[in-house]
């Protein structure tokens, strides 16, 4: 169920340090270091709403929703009911992992700025936040599009806290399961103009869910010491020599480059979306060969960079090939 101030990793890690920074994680801003900033009331609700990443679930969800959508027979009501729901249950879903991860988050030097460790916002009040977004957005949906979409979201919603967010504290198998949320916003967004989930919204989900193992594991590895700080048993946690998350860094890239041509393979998009996702798939390929082949902090990144270049681009063009 995504980027900005690029974060710096922690200073304890030993591998060579790279010569640019990155910025934060899916999409868009969830893993970088929140350096000290000024706190007031109302940045303090709006950074644990995690903008950025919301930004790019609207966007996800948008593209779900024009797919979903016959030429002409969609309304700007539905639509814009669509984008807002997604965006109240994205962030309900955000506060409420906050609350429960306040802390961990103060033990991990990328994330203990946030409001909750540092005490500016106290745990009853962002439960109630948390809260109201989520029933707020699920709500919305439901009257304003279809009771699937509000199925969709209210399934992403506890999929994420109720499953995910506890995982993360005993498995890394937590990863593989978080990716299922991460990757539902596109079938919420067809769901929300059809009432119905068909072949391209499944379609989306495999693209995103696929996705989300490359990027999220290179994060992980360049920031596997302060998971451990915290506590979190994350695949490069255990496993210190990285065979096991460069494998599978390579199998998701390997999956990608082909899985990102079948929206062309089943009619769903064109040539033009054909050639830029062979493209992309080959350049999240390349960047993961050379992590394998030689372990550093700037191949990490430059693989991180890479994920973040492919999916907001296969996307967009996937969309316009298909108007």
């Amino acid at each position: 169920m995504t980027q900005a101030t690029a974060p710096k990793p922690p200073a304890v890690l030993s591998d060579p340090k790279p010569a640019m920074d990155m910025p934060a994680l899916p999409a868009l801003a969830a893993s970088g270091v929140e350096h000290a900033r000024r706190h007031t009331v109302l940045g303090d609700f709006l950074t644990l709403t995690k903008p950025r990443i919301t930004t790019m679930v609207v966007v996800t969800v948008w593209v779900g929703f024009m797919f979903g959508a016959a030429a002409g027979a969609w309304d700007w009501l539905t639509m814009t009911a669509a984008l807002i729901g997604a965006a109240m249950s994205c962030m309900g879903a955000s506060v409420l992992n906050q609350v429960y991860e306040r802390d961990t988050d103060a033990l991990m030097d990328r994330t203990r700025d946030r409001p909750m460790p540092t005490g500016h916002v106290g745990v009853a009040p962002a439960m109630v936040y948390g809260l109201l977004l989520s029933l707020g957005g699920v709500t919305l949906l439901g009257l304003m599009t279809t009771w699937l979409a509000a199925g969709v979201s209210a399934f992403t919603i506890l999929s994420y806290t109720l499953l995910y967010t506890p995982m993360k504290r005993v498995s890394h198998m937590a990863t593989v399961v978080g990716a299922v949320p991460g990757a539902l916003p596109p079938v919420l967004g067809y769901a929300a103009a059809t009432g119905a989930i068909g072949l391209e919204a499944w379609l989306l989900f495999a693209m995103m869910f696929v996705w989300q193992l490359p990027h999220t594991l290179a994060i992980y590895w360049l920031y596997r010491e302060d998971f451990a700080k915290a506590g979190f048993p994350m695949l490069p946690v255990i496993d210190p020599g990285g065979s096991q998350t460069f494998r599978q860094i390579l199998i998701g890239s390997l999956l990608l480059l082909p899985l990102g041509l079948t929206p062309t393979l089943f009619g769903a998009s064109g040539l033009i979306y054909f050639v830029t996702a062979f493209a992309c798939g080959l350049l999240m390929l390349g960047y993961s060969l050379a992590l394998v082949a030689n372990p550093t902090r700037t191949r990490a990144r430059r693989l991180f960079y890479a994920s973040l270049v492919y999916l907001p681009v296969v996307m967009v063009v996937m969309l316009v090939d298909r108007i």
